[in-house]
């Protein structure tokens, strides 16, 4: 069993995110994390192949089955022969954020076309990092006996205009920090990205920048620095070479003498 994932309809996810591990025959393809600004309407397709394929041998019976945590969730699932073209009467929509239908290799199904339409929910819980994700879509296999394998999953991380102006702050602010030592501008960024999971927005946007600025003011002032060590080397070694000079051209006068 495999499964390829394609967007059909996304109205503001640019890229998709497929996550998951590797179950029986199934392979998961993998495309760019995508963002959903929350409140938007979002709808997302994928096709499940090699339906009758585990690593365990074949399997003619089973059940599918889907989750999504987005709101108002719509299921559309199509059944493919082996023309490629959709089984007459195979098409289903179901309601709600969980759907189950029956799998068997007797109806003469080679692929299924889920179909995934909803609102990208309010966050409760905001995380920097490791970024919160929404669960558009998981795919599982449930077989006889009521053993399930996940077969594949699709997320995008929620947004809102704050969450975002506040997320590009602190990311450009972690770059500079990053590349200059300084402990006053590491523990700024950090309280940044506190405010950030505390919802706190504009506070983490102006510490992000704050933290950006006295790391830029260490790496010039330590850069100042440095010049002036450099000089100052430059102006002794040069105090030296003239004095061994002088030292060397009084010493020869006398000996001549």
């Amino acid at each position: 069993m495999s499964w390829n994932h394609y967007s059909r309809l996304i109205p503001i996810v640019i890229g998709i995110v497929l996550i998951g591990g590797i179950v029986g025959a199934t392979s998961i393809g993998q495309g760019g994390i995508s963002q959903a600004e929350i409140g938007s309407d979002v709808t997302v397709e994928t096709m499940v192949t090699e339906l009758y394929i585990t690593n365990t041998g074949s399997i003619d019976v089973w059940t599918l089955r889907g989750e999504s945590l987005l709101g108002r969730v719509t299921w559309t699932v199509t059944e493919i022969n082996a023309a490629d073209r959709p089984i007459e009467g195979s098409k289903k929509i179901y309601a709600g954020k969980i759907f189950e239908q029956g799998v068997s290799l007797d109806d003469s199904i080679v692929k299924i076309k889920v179909e995934v339409s909803g609102t990208i929910p309010e966050v409760s819980e905001w995380q920097y990092e490791p970024e919160h994700k929404v669960l558009v879509m998981e795919l599982s296999q449930v077989r006889l006996g009521g053993t399930s394998e996940v077969i594949g999953t699709i997320e995008v991380s929620p947004y809102n205009l704050e969450s975002k102006a506040a997320r590009e702050s602190i990311d450009k602010a972690n770059v500079v920090v990053s590349e200059v030592d300084d402990e006053e501008a590491k523990q700024t960024i950090e309280n940044a990205i506190s405010a950030y999971n505390a919802g706190n927005f504009d506070n983490a946007e102006d510490l992000a920048r704050q933290s950006e600025e006295n790391a830029l003011a260490t790496g010039d002032s330590r850069e100042r620095k440095g010049l002036i060590v450099r000089i100052v080397g430059f102006v002794i070694a040069m105090a030296l070479i003239g004095g061994t000079i002088v030292w060397y051209r009084s010493t020869r006068h006398k000996s001549r003498l």
